[in-house]
């Protein structure tokens, strides 16, 4: 009787301390490896204020990764050099980051050309990092925007 009772007791402490390292295993196991996205955002803008040299866009983007948002720009002007950042707000988090482009003026509206890169994020974007190009046009007064960028971003 001892004996059943004490390789019952073996069994189903062997059961637990296997549980026990599958449980450690899986929480011990990486978050979700990020993953590379190719992607391509076309934004409106419309200016929100400006102080000196420094602008304020606000509007709405729609991203082929992460659906629809809206987006807060702050760029400054340099000549016809423009460096700034952005904030895009969409369903589950943010994406931020810097922009760079040289600025070409017509005789109806000023052309854009340039680079961005991803900074960061929160939520789903959470740590989220990219690069791309894009191309825009904007009204001569600088009073709105239209920008299509395409390039990868990883999160």
């Amino acid at each position: 009787m001892h004996q059943v009772s004490f390789q019952r007791t073996r069994r189903v402490a062997g059961a637990a301390v296997a549980a026990t390292v599958a449980a450690l295993a899986v929480a011990a196991a990486p978050a979700t490896a990020a993953k590379t996205y190719r992607e391509t955002v076309v934004a409106t803008v419309k200016k929100a204020s400006q102080k000196g040299s420094t602008l304020v866009y606000t509007g709405t983007v729609r991203s082929s990764v992460a659906g629809t948002g809206t987006v807060r720009q702050t760029v400054r002007l340099n000549g016809l050099n423009v460096t700034g950042s952005f904030v895009i707000r969409y369903k589950g988090g943010t994406i931020r980051g810097t922009v760079r482009a040289r600025a070409k003026l017509g005789l109806k509206e000023a052309t854009f050309t340039g680079t961005s890169r991803t900074t960061g994020g929160t939520g789903r974007f959470k740590g989220a990092t990219g690069s791309g190009s894009y191309r825009g046009t904007g009204a001569l007064n600088m009073s709105s925007a239209t920008f299509r960028s395409t390039g990868t971003i990883t999160f």
